[in-house]
């Protein structure tokens, strides 16, 4: 009960992928766990301890994380007892387990399978298993299975599912029970051991998993022809081992009821992708993973075997039966004796006809087996609302095309019948939708997804997503395309991208509300001045004025008379002219400064309040600089000093300026906080360093942000441009500031954003700029 599974053909893969991408759209129900915000639970059940648990399947849980960023997945090792009741409270989203426990788990609390592990063994992928059945190949008195009676039998272990139970249900099913029929019967521990017994005569026959025999010999410890397989089966497909009982599915990912529809299909969706050759694989000794298989083979097992959850199977007492049902049982009994009357008279009729039915029978079988495959897969492949449509690799015409592709483009099968992708590509001609398709028919690329437009028939355009893939699954290779209307998702992007515009004008509006009083108190600073200066020059110009009026009074008095300046000068004396003739010079140019700086700021402060355009325009990253700072020298001022080194050949740089602007505004405001928090309460008011440079790069600029703060913990470095995270103590942080910046320079910008920082010594931020923009994907 504790194997992994074997592989499958690349084309069942192809197959696999294709059908789950297309049910990936069907609507689903909404339950509680949606992955988004919340942990998802991944259990696993640690059969070999929760380390080796963690070192298997840590790297699968790595990968969904990686693959899926809107959700965070969370490994949790538990052992059998755990693993249950963990399922049973729902204390799990998803889990991993053999089939056998799966089984137990499904029957008993309603999961569901929704992918099956494709295993690696010897290098090659299965997603199903068995047991082989063995002697020696010299012993000539075992040839069939019912030659082990009375022989000693060995198999792996009493719980090992395919080392034993799955042998021991097809003996059963032989109407051989080893523990009634064997002389005895033994268990090796591993399957090695049981191998080694039988081939040294220590047991007459064995039982182990199905790879095990080809494994060992590949290994070099044993030869495969000292070897007879018992009762050898031909499953149909490629299975590659030898085998002895029916096939049995692998470990399976399951889910929990209460998990939601959504989360599901992109789980199953991601790992289905999952690469053969990614860590996540290898480390699962796996190839990857395919559609959940049928588990019903392990419930008939498990249930013909009376092992959980089928231990009390079908138990009850022949005076049970007999108290509750014996109207019924009377009834049968009468019915018996009727059908046992009118046998002896249809018996040769039946003998007749039961021989012209078997004919019948082995001649119609394998028609319908074959129809109602191919009816399976065109009904659903004609249920999805995408478009499949396959066309042919030389002419290029429609060979096959589902509903949802006629319901889309508006023409029937006979229309299409003589249309190409080309008639409906309005981007493409004959030419340019040929060399698209050339890297798939040399082999250089296994698919191809690209996005264009669907003209329909009434020439409406529609905005499609088309993942295009060359198959070949006989002499006659074809071209497999599935096409998503995206229309939606463009609306939604659009619809996103428009939401980050409104929290960044958010946040900015934010900032300028915090940096209001402090503006307002750099600007009353020299407004102070200056109206003392203006005070000054008022009191100043009263005192001159008395000297003005004696003057012109002097100058007024008869002709001929000599004027009397005595009163001037008392005037002059009494306004104190050589104390007034040094002040009154100082004070206007003192004023004129303080004018000065005022519409500095608010020069600044304009800039940087002023909405940027949504286009990017080149623009001096040292003016922007130098105009954050401003803004923001109430924020800094008490801690810190800030010293820039502006690079003066900074040539201008493409960007967003009231983006970028607001991106060193939240890196300059971190950096006062990180200061501030070191320096305490700070009693002898000491105070921090902020360094501000820049310089040009080869085919970029570069700016770097420097502080002498508390510096960043190395276990949360990782995480500090994740949304909402802060450190930072209620009313100081909402955990957006950096997550805005990194929007902002990576997302928008084509930039780059790193730090280093060391604990208790500081950090630098680092911004790199490209001089040019890297041109919008085009889609044909």
């Amino acid at each position: 009960m504790r194997e992994p599974e074997p592989k499958e053909p690349p084309m069942r893969i192809v197959i696999s992928l294709l059908l789950y991408c297309l049910l990936s759209v069907l609507p689903a129900p909404t339950p509680a766990a949606t992955g988004e915000g919340d942990n998802v639970r991944i259990g696993v059940l640690a059969r070999r301890g929760f380390d080796q648990a963690v070192v298997q399947w840590g790297p699968t849980v790595d990968y969904l994380n990686e693959t899926l960023p809107g959700s965070r997945f969370e490994l949790v090792p538990l052992d059998f007892n755990e693993l249950h009741q963990a399922v049973r409270d729902g204390k799990v989203d998803f889990f991993l387990s053999n089939p056998a426990y799966f089984v137990d788990l499904e029957y008993n609390h309603g999961v569901r399978s929704i992918a099956t592990l494709l295993n690696s063994r010897l290098n090659k992928a299965t997603a199903e298993f068995g047991g082989v059945i063995f002697c020696r190949t010299d012993r000539q008195d075992i040839q069939q299975l019912d030659d082990i009676k009375n022989k000693r039998f060995m198999a792996v272990d009493p719980r090992s599912y395919g080392g034993w139970l799955t042998a021991r249900y097809h003996l059963l099913t032989k109407g051989i029970i080893p523990d009634r029929d064997c002389r005895s019967m033994e268990y090796g521990g591993t399957h090695d051991a049981v191998v080694y017994a039988v081939h040294e005569g220590k047991v007459d026959a064995g039982t182990v998993r199905s790879d095990t025999l080809e494994r060992m010999a590949q290994e070099g410890k044993i030869r495969l022809e000292d070897f007879r397989v018992l009762d050898p089966q031909k499953p149909k497909g490629s299975f590659p081992f030898q085998l002895s009982t029916a096939l049995h599915p692998e470990w399976p990912m399951a889910s929990l009821p209460h998990v939601d529809g959504n989360l599901i299909k992109r789980v199953t969706v991601a790992l289905l992708q999952m690469p053969a050759d990614s860590r996540a694989a290898r480390a699962a000794t796996a190839e990857g993973w395919t559609v959940g298989l049928n588990y019903q083979p392990v419930h008939d097992c498990l249930r013909a075997l009376r092992m959980p959850p089928y231990t009390d199977y079908g138990k009850i007492t022949w005076q049970q039966a007999l108290r509750k049902q014996w109207p019924l049982m009377a009834g049968l009994l009468l019915i018996l004796l009727l059908t046992i009357g009118f046998s002896f008279r249809l018996k040769g009729l039946n003998r007749q006809l039961s021989q012209t039915l078997d004919q019948l029978d082995d001649e119609l079988q394998q028609r319908r087996e074959a129809e109602a495959a191919l009816s399976n897969f065109k009904q659903t492949l004609d249920q999805v609302h995408d478009c499949v449509f396959m066309f042919d690799s030389e002419t290029l015409r429609f060979i096959y095309a589902n509903q949802g592709a006629m319901k889309q483009i508006g023409y029937s099968p006979e229309e299409l019948a003589t249309m190409t992708p080309v008639d409906v590509k309005p981007r493409f001609t004959d030419d340019s939708f040929r060399r698209l398709l050339e890297p798939l028919l040399r082999g250089e690329q296994d698919s191809t997804t690209f996005i264009t437009d669907h003209r329909r028939k009434d020439g409406e355009l529609v905005p499609v997503e088309v993942m295009l893939q060359y198959v070949k699954p006989d002499d006659t290779g074809r071209f497999v395309a599935v096409i998503r209307d995206i229309n939606e998702r463009l609306k939604a992007e659009k619809e996103k991208e428009k939401l980050q515009a409104q929290l960044l004008q958010s946040q900015k509006l934010e900032s300028v509300g915090r940096l209001a009083a402090g503006i307002a108190h750099e600007i009353n600073t020299p407004i102070q001045f200056i109206s003392s200066n203006v005070d000054f020059l008022s009191d100043s110009f009263q005192s001159l004025a008395k000297v003005l009026d004696q003057l012109r009074a002097a100058l007024e008095g008869p002709e001929g008379t000599p004027p009397d300046l005595t009163p001037t000068r008392t005037a002059l004396a009494e306004a104190d002219w050589d104390y007034l003739a040094g002040e009154v010079p100082l004070a206007i140019q003192q004023s004129k400064n303080g004018l000065e700086r005022v519409s500095s700021i608010v020069l600044a402060m304009k800039e940087f309040s002023h909405p940027g355009g949504k286009e990017k325009v080149p623009a001096n990253l040292n003016r922007i600089v130098e105009t954050t700072v401003t803004v923001a020298r109430n924020e800094w001022k008490y801690v810190a000093d800030v010293t820039t080194e502006l690079a003066p050949d900074l040539p201008m740089v493409p960007c967003l300026t009231d983006e970028m602007g607001q991106v060193i505004l939240n890196m300059l405001v971190n950096a006062a906080h990180a200061i501030d928090a070191k320096l305490g309460s700070n009693p002898e008011g000491v105070k921090g360093a902020i360094h501000i440079s820049t310089r040009a790069l080869a085919d970029g600029v570069e700016l770097r942000l420097s502080d002498s703060g508390t510096g960043i913990p190395q276990a949360i470095r990782d995480r500090i441009f994740e949304p909402f995270f802060t450190t930072k103590e209620v009313g100081r942080g909402t955990g957006q500031g950096l997550a805005i910046c990194h929007d902002v320079v990576v997302e928008k910008h084509g930039g780059t954003l790193a730090v280093t920082s060391e604990e208790g010594v500081g950090s630098t931020f680092i911004i790199t700029l490209p001089l040019q923009q890297p041109a919008s994907e085009v889609t044909a």
